[in-house]
């Protein structure tokens, strides 16, 4: 697409922020408003055909009946032709920020209590998603926008289903829908799906965001949905020993391969990570391991004996949609490491040079300020601590002092 293009008379393209098999993002500017803005758009060539114009339209609908801040927000949707197509667009807000994906690759998930914070954001939001009628079905790290301000914003509703209209997870041309790693069983089957779905998958994205790794990975997208089917999960623990037993609870709940066994709402869930978070004094907050990197080549092997009856039924509909799932990898970079600055009793300007100063980023953490007498827009708080090796560029967590009343 031409980058001087203007769509709708109204959004200058700038730049591409990403690229998908289906539609790109860019980096908007609009004209009206004076402001910067996503702007998704159908991939001109896939613009002849109905399912994927169907698929971006309930995109645009399923988003535009959410308004919460822990779901990008919905400005504006029109047409316009590109490369001799008629397209269609959508126009979101621009969050400055990186995806959770990002955010595990590069270390920037400091510890356990802020992972447990994260995924309790994304849970507001399918909260919010599911009392409107909707399912996401696609919850994975790349779907979800960390902004710098430390905001969780939940995003790609392109696949999002009214409750009543989920069904099955199959399309018409009987391929299955959602991205291995974070697949539910229900999902995997080909069978009907419900907000328990989207549990699940936060489930697999909380595994990640505790462990590095998702809970399963295979050779190929069939061999990680067979074992969501049929093989247990490894708690948590196993990959991160300074997890207690609490965390295993949590997840293992969520992984459920049976839907009532698992949370039966958003807000239960989130309701049972804050009970974790309030018996944090029994949780260990240490930093968590860096990701391995994948070596696919040293995954176990689907072992064939343990293929029951419902894994062959299903065995020809996943060879069929092998091809549909996006499976990612996760890696750290070889990038130097440096001690993080004490920022304590700092304002956030002197935060940011002393962060800068070395290399790394700060962003506001919303939370209890745990020393009550330092002065009002003081930091009172940071993780990782001072001191502590961190990767150049990642990101310093800190907590701003409200105050005392005599101080406000």
């Amino acid at each position: 697409m031409d980058r001087s293009r203007r769509l709708g008379g109204r959004y200058r393209l700038d730049r591409v922020l990403g690229q998908g098999g289906m539609a790109e993002v860019w980096l908007a500017y609009d004209l009206l408003l004076f402001r910067p803005v996503a702007v998704k758009t159908l991939r001109p060539e896939l613009a002849a055909d109905a399912e994927h114009w169907a698929r971006f339209r309930r995109e645009v609908v399923s988003t535009a009946l959410l308004g919460h801040p822990c779901v990008v927000a919905v400005y504006d949707a029109g047409e316009d032709t590109i490369d001799g197509h008629l397209v269609p667009y959508l126009v979101m807000e621009y969050v400055k920020g990186t995806t959770l994906l990002e955010s595990v690759r590069e270390s920037w998930i400091t510890g356990p209590e802020h992972a447990l914070e994260l995924t309790a954001g994304v849970l507001e939001a399918l909260d919010h998603a599911h009392r409107h009628g909707i399912v996401h079905r696609d919850i994975k790290p790349a779907n979800v926008m960390l902004s710098h301000e430390g905001t969780v914003k939940v995003t790609d509703f392109g696949i999002a289903r009214s409750v009543e209209q989920a069904g099955t997870t199959l399309t018409r041309t009987s391929v299955v829908v959602g991205t291995a790693e974070y697949l539910s069983p229900e999902q995997a089957r080909g069978e009907h799906v419900d907000v328990r779905t989207d549990l699940y998958s936060t489930g697999c994205l909380l595994y990640e965001l505790l462990t590095g790794r998702p809970p399963f990975t295979g050779d190929t997208p069939l061999a990680v949905a067979m074992k969501h089917v049929a093989e247990p999960p490894v708690p948590p623990s196993a990959h991160a020993p300074q997890l207690s037993a609490a965390y295993d609870d949590l997840v293992l709940r969520a992984l459920g391969k049976d839907r009532a066994d698992r949370y039966q709402t958003a807000e239960e869930m989130r309701d049972a990570i804050g009970k974790v978070l309030a018996g944090r004094a029994t949780a260990v907050a240490s930093p968590l391991p860096a990701p391995p990197p994948r070596d696919p080549g040293r995954e176990r092997p689907v072992r064939r004996r343990r293929i029951r009856r419902p894994l062959q039924a299903m065995a020809v509909l996943l060879a069929a949609a092998a091809g549909t799932y996006v499976i990612t990898g996760s890696h750290v970079s070889a990038r130097p490491r440096v001690a993080a600055p004490s920022l304590i009793g700092e304002t956030m300007t002197g935060a940011r040079a002393s962060a800068e100063a070395v290399g790394v980023r700060v962003q506001i953490r919303h939370r209890v300020c745990p020393r009550p007498g330092t002065p009002v827009g003081r930091i009172c708080e940071q993780t990782p601590s001072p001191g502590r090796q961190v990767l150049r560029h990642a990101v310093l967590w800190v907590t701003l002092s409200p105050g005392t009343p005599h101080q406000r």
